[in-house]
């Protein structure tokens, strides 16, 4: 509790007197505590700036994107759009296709006879069954599933890609209930094949006949035609998906009558790369408005904003300002800046979108510009010689080109590839005892399984690639199988030391000509940047040559190399020139102001953490010694309250002893 002097005994106003005192330290502290607030709120304003930087970033980061860009984005529209469905991705070609819709993909379907109730009696053994090429299933029946849906639940429970399910057939009479049997997968390929070792009915048991010569629904591949002319081209897929049909675009097909013609009519796409254009200029224009809103002056109240000459808040607006205005060099010179594309600059260094200009830009109707030169505007991009030496990514340091990089390929990547040592016979028998094949797929071993019959060399060729691709076994890898010469050839589809292919074992060797243990392993492309004169180290993986992330100029330039070890040659074979476009640009100015411990915002807000921590010790200070001086007050008139008591106390006795002396 705080000591208190009310001047009773001596009259004088303590209080008012020791605040009067102290008045000069509470001055100092209250002018510290407003300059403490008034750091705070600046620290705060800059926080704005660096909240809106951010989103700036955001935005530009659609504009900048290599990958996907919003300026490769293509739209499709489809006459009948209950029929197929169609996507486009960023390496489509725009125009306009007829297809015509033969058949659609179907699943197998099979059935057998009709039993009198869904719980009657079956014989037991063994039912084996398998889709396609696909391994064998067996499932066994005794006597505590020897019922229909015992069947169906045994064949369910085995995840063998076989759906069975017991249907009401309306015209079977007294025997309704059929087993019915779907295949998982649709295509001609992936019929459903079944060995049936169940014993012959027998009194109430009655042994399931599955009828595959007559199916439910026979399997069928999907087939389109595309063109309506003498040189129409078909295309067929086990799946009603085409991805190989129009260059980039996905055809999907939906409830579509065979015989149907659909127009598919593929177009660039502008709205999405206008709409990111103007998120762009509206997040641009609100950081320099929002400085701009905390650097004015007052005049009518004679009051200034928290950034008036702020010199770091300046800094980023001239840095803002520099990275739009601009020329981008190695852009063709039609599009070379903003204003091309119909982007210009007001007095008050805002910018200012004419939509109608840069859509016509973007579709095509502005002579020498493209939306390809937009997208090099705005990215980090560049262009090559050689188009089997091509561009992929780069980064905030990967320097643009004032002259062109030399590549310097000395090695092209390779495919992992085996070829068998003999002939195939001219016709090959496939049966149960040589069917079988495990090998190595890009580090992935598995089993698979060759259907039965005869084939020419061409015929097993394909088969076998057929059965190697649609495994399972083998996701996101895949080979191709071909003739060299009358030999069986087997080459992965992927390039780089990934790549490997090894015969491990399996019955089917003999009649493939193969031998346990041939294998082989794919190579990396290997090559050097050289600039100027010097060389700049790269490093190769699979097709993609990456400059190494401490190259002065090619720090992690990205391309892919697609050349043959014929295509390699002594010296340079591409010449690659390096742009950096206006995303691209600011997204790395804007890299360097939002750097965790070295942008100008960071150092900034430390800055102010520094002020706002001196200014409060000090306040502690002063307020230390202000609660020292009020205390020494306070004992001091203490002590003269005390004293000035005493002496009356004195008086009053010394005039009590001089009264009785009187007396």
């Amino acid at each position: 509790m705080a000591v208190t002097i009310d001047g009773l005994v001596s009259g004088i106003d303590t209080e008012t007197i020791i605040s009067g005192l102290l008045e000069i330290q509470k001055t100092q502290v209250d002018r510290l505590t407003l300059r403490r607030t008034e750091i705070q709120q600046k620290q705060t304003v800059f926080r704005g700036i660096e909240a809106r930087l951010l989103s700036l970033r955001t935005d530009l980061g659609t504009l900048s994107r290599i990958q996907n860009s919003t300026f490769s984005q293509f739209a499709v529209t489809v006459s009948d759009e209950t029929a197929v469905a169609a996507t486009a991705g960023s390496n489509a070609a725009a125009g306009v296709y007829q297809l015509t819709v033969n058949s659609k993909a179907r699943a197998h379907q099979v059935a057998s006879q009709g039993f009198a109730d869904k719980n009657s009696e079956i014989t037991t053994g063994t039912f084996a069954f398998r889709v396609g090429s696909g391994d064998v299933t067996s499932i066994s029946i005794d006597a505590n599933n020897n019922s229909l849906d015992g069947l169906a639940s045994a064949i369910n429970s085995s995840g063998a890609g076989v759906t069975a399910s017991i249907v009401k057939d309306a015209s079977g009479g007294a025997t309704p209930w059929r087993l019915l049997l779907t295949s998982s997968k649709t295509g001609a390929a992936n019929a459903i094949s079944v060995t049936n070792n169940l014993a012959n009915s027998a009194g109430n048991a009655i042994k399931p006949i599955i009828d595959l010569n007559n199916p439910v629904q026979a399997a069928t591949d999907a087939e389109i035609r595309v063109g309506s002319g003498v040189g129409a081209i078909s295309v067929s897929s086990s799946t009603n998906q085409f991805e190989d049909v129009i260059s980039d675009v996905r055809i999907d097909l939906l409830n579509v009558n065979a015989g149907e013609e659909v127009t598919i009519s593929v177009a660039r796409d502008t709205e999405g790369a206008v709409s990111a254009v103007e998120d762009f200029v509206k997040s641009f224009n609100a950081v320099l408005q929002y400085i701009d809103d905390q650097s004015r002056f007052n005049s009518e109240t004679n009051e200034a904003g928290l950034l008036l000459g702020n010199r770091g808040a300046i800094g980023v607006q001239q840095k803002l300002r520099s990275a739009v205005l601009g020329v981008v060099p190695g852009v063709n010179s039609s599009v070379n800046r903003l204003s091309a594309i119909g982007i210009s600059v007001n007095d008050q260094g805002r910018l200012i979108l004419n939509k109608a200009r840069l859509e016509n830009v973007l579709a095509g109707n502005v002579e020498n510009a493209s939306a390809a030169d937009v997208k090099r505007l705005f990215t980090l991009d560049a262009t090559s010689t050689n188009s089997g030496v091509s561009f992929l990514l780069g980064s905030q340091r990967t320097a643009t080109s004032e002259t062109p990089y030399q590549v310097d390929i000395t090695q092209a990547a390779e495919q992992a590839s085996i070829t068998a040592g003999t002939a195939l016979a001219a016709s090959t028998v496939i049966t149960s005892a040589n069917r079988v094949l495990e090998l190595k797929v890009d580090g992935q071993a598995a089993t698979i399984t060759l259907t039965e019959g005869t084939y020419t060399r061409q015929a097993l060729a394909d088969h076998l690639e057929s059965v190697i691709n649609s495994s399972d076994k083998f996701p996101g890898r895949s080979v191709s199988a071909s003739l060299s010469g009358n030999s069986l050839k087997l080459t992965s589809e992927s390039f780089g030391g990934s790549s490997d292919l090894l015969i491990v074992s399996g019955t089917a060797l003999a009649d493939l000509k193969f031998t346990a243990g041939q294998s082989d392993v794919g190579r990396n492309v290997a090559g050097q940047f050289i600039v100027n004169g010097n060389v700049e180290a790269a490093t190769g993986r699979g097709r993609v040559l990456s400059g190494n992330a401490d190259n002065e100029n090619t720090a992690d330039l990205q391309l892919r190399v697609t050349l043959t070890p014929a295509q390699v040659t002594a010296g340079v074979e591409a010449d690659v020139t390096v742009t950096r476009g206006v995303a691209a640009s600011l997204d790395k100015i804007l890299g360097d102001l939002l750097k965790p411990d070295t942008g100008i915002l960071a150092t900034s807000d430390d800055g102010f953490d520094g002020q706002i921590d001196s200014i409060q010790k000090t306040i502690d200070r002063q307020k230390g010694i202000f609660d020292r001086a009020q205390a020494s007050l306070l004992k001091q008139f203490a002590t003269l309250e005390t004293a000035i008591s005493q002496l009356n106390s004195t008086s009053s006795f010394v005039n009590s002893q001089l009264a009785g002396i009187t007396k």
